[in-house]
């Protein structure tokens, strides 16, 4: 190629690729769709706590801006909203619809009715889905309980607690479930 052509082809190959660039900015830059109050903007500034007297805070699940881009956050949202009604309504009829067969099958009802009986469960943020495999996810949140001092876990007696989870999630008979696994086991908890 000669010198001549050489520096068109070099300007016009800058000139698309900078055009490619802008069009990606834009892409990216493009704010999540919020589908009514489902998604959690993140503020400039620490998140404002719910004051003492008002926890655990709102029962709405809220999904971060990462969490709803997540190809399967719309169903992740939708059974976590369910999961947590049940738990705040003390309904263990609708607690099973959320989880796993396994995880029913180690949860008989008489033992969740007294673990649940004084809980309320609210301040429900999904920070993130991980994809597992296509029918397993990884859904690290936080949320707030209260409950009475004598419900609440061995290794801190408080009747509030902010916690930090990962809930395995499993495709089971067509529908996502909660399910019991190692994941679980990494909650950290601390007081209100």
């Amino acid at each position: 190629m000669s010198a001549r052509l050489l520096l068109p082809v070099v300007l016009l190959v800058a000139a698309a690729t900078a055009g490619v660039g802008v069009l990606a900015r834009e892409v990216y830059q493009r704010p999540a769709q919020a589908q009514g109050d489902q998604i959690a903007v993140p503020s400039s500034g620490p998140s404002s706590p719910v004051p003492r007297s008002a926890q655990p805070g709102n029962g709405t699940v809220q999904l971060s801006i990462d969490a709803s881009q997540h190809p399967d956050g719309q169903r992740v949202h939708t059974v976590l909203q369910q999961f947590f009604d049940a738990i705040n309504n003390h309904d263990y009829g609708q607690w099973a619809r959320t989880v796993t067969a396994h995880r029913v099958s180690q949860t008989p009802m008489s033992r969740w009715m007294s673990d649940y009986e004084s809980s309320r469960d609210g301040t429900i943020l999904v920070h993130r889905i991980e994809s597992v495999t296509p029918t397993r996810l990884r859904v690290l949140m936080t949320f707030t309980s209260t409950q009475d001092v004598a419900k609440a876990p061995a290794e801190l007696q408080a009747d509030c607690i902010h916690w930090r989870v990962v809930y395995p999630m499993q495709e089971e008979r067509g529908a996502l479930r909660v399910d019991l696994g190692t994941e679980g086991s990494t909650s950290q908890f601390s007081p209100c």
